[in-house]
């Protein structure tokens, strides 16, 4: 475990994932679901959340091997200086342009939907400037911070219960499994993208007080909760829209608020999104996070590399927000992702125990 006084504890670690995992990938979630597994994108999200304990299994494995030591350590001990330097470069990248992405998309949503009048980059300046503010303070602070954000989810939860009494059709997911094993498989690949944020994990792991004792336990929590939470709204979306809704509505969960109104409440779905932009900027703060430990690792220079970032993440921010442009980044983030959050941590896995087969005599 690190210096006490960055440790966090099990509880703090259970936050820390749920909001780096929730964010602004269940916007549209259900229509990138739809497009691949119709009416079973539900069970695609299931697969997906599988797919993810799986891989947390595998952290957990090679982590415990090297309980006191970030994932940019352990490349550099089994790959070797040079080697390892080259791949931490890698996972560098990957979180500042996944950090980038989840910007543009974030500017894109807000300009779109609650601020048509506001320059872009007063949202991105305001954004990002939050973001460099917290990410600066150790990780107990960024923690706490996050455990106190939970609190919005769970507003958020209580207001999606409400859309349980707009008209539903049960059969426009019937029948189950209709989409076949390839297409489920397939809308699973999306929904994984949009659950990003678990990798984070094989960071936090060394600052985790009592990290060799119940850690499967709390990340399969962490997991379970988003797990279900996407589920959950998915399926919502899926039996109030008609397929051709959905593949013409980009943010059907915007959507889906926008037919409740109340005598002293309306556009619900603009209270939804100004709540939701809390677990955005959360997932923002900790790639930024991730990204300046990458450049820092164990140095005092962590204060630099968090203003360093930001200001990287601002320049790339101007990007323009067009369809086009933000399918391409999603496209080069899933690529990254494979690569950094599946290939990698097996790959370190089967070395670290092929080298303590050649230590202990038992590799020929």
């Amino acid at each position: 475990m690190m210096g006490s006084q960055i440790s966090i504890t099990k509880f703090q670690l259970l936050m820390v994932l749920i909001q780096t995992q929730i964010g602004i990938g269940l916007l549209s979630l259900p229509n990138v679901v739809q497009e691949s597994a119709r009416g079973d994108g539900w069970i695609s999200i299931l697969f997906a959340g599988v797919v993810i304990q799986f891989l947390l299994i595998i952290y957990l494995k090679l982590l415990k091997k090297f309980p006191n030591d970030m994932l940019t350590d352990i490349t550099k001990k089994l790959l070797g200086k040079h080697l390892g330097t080259i791949v931490n470069t890698t996972i560098y990248f990957y979180f500042i342009f996944t950090g980038s992405t989840l910007t543009i998309l974030m500017i894109k949503i807000l300009n779109e939907q609650l601020l048509p009048l506001t320059p872009g980059w007063v949202v991105s300046f305001l954004i990002i400037a939050s973001c460099v503010y917290l990410t600066v303070s150790n990780l107990r602070v960024i923690a706490r911070f996050f455990v106190l954000a939970t609190f919005w989810i769970l507003v958020l939860i209580c207001i999606t219960v409400l859309s349980i009494w707009l008209p539903k059709e049960i059969q426009f997911i019937l029948p189950v499994g209709s989409a076949g094993g390839k297409n489920i498989l397939l809308g699973s690949n999306n929904a994984l993208l949009a659950m990003l944020g678990f990798e984070a994990l094989l960071f936090l792991f060394p600052f985790v007080i009592g990290n060799t004792k119940g850690m499967l336990k709390t990340v399969s929590y962490a997991n379970l909760f988003v797990t279900s939470f996407y589920t959950f709204i998915t399926f919502l979306c899926l039996v109030t829209f008609s397929p051709e809704q959905l593949h013409q509505i980009r943010e059907p969960v915007l959507f889906l608020f926008r037919g409740l109104t109340y005598r002293m409440v309306d556009r619900l779905d603009l209270i939804f999104l100004s709540i939701w932009i809390i677990p955005m900027t959360t997932s923002i703060i900790m790639y930024l996070f991730l990204a300046s430990k990458c450049l820092a690792g164990k140095k005092k220079s962590y204060k630099n590399a968090v203003i360093i970032n930001g200001i990287i993440l601002f320049c790339l921010s101007f990007i323009p927000n067009t369809d086009k442009i933000t399918d391409t980044l999603t496209q080069y983030v899933s690529f990254l992702s494979y690569t950094i959050v599946i290939f990698l941590p097996c790959l370190l896995l089967l070395l670290s125990r092929l080298v303590k087969k050649r230590r202990s005599g038992g590799f020929v």
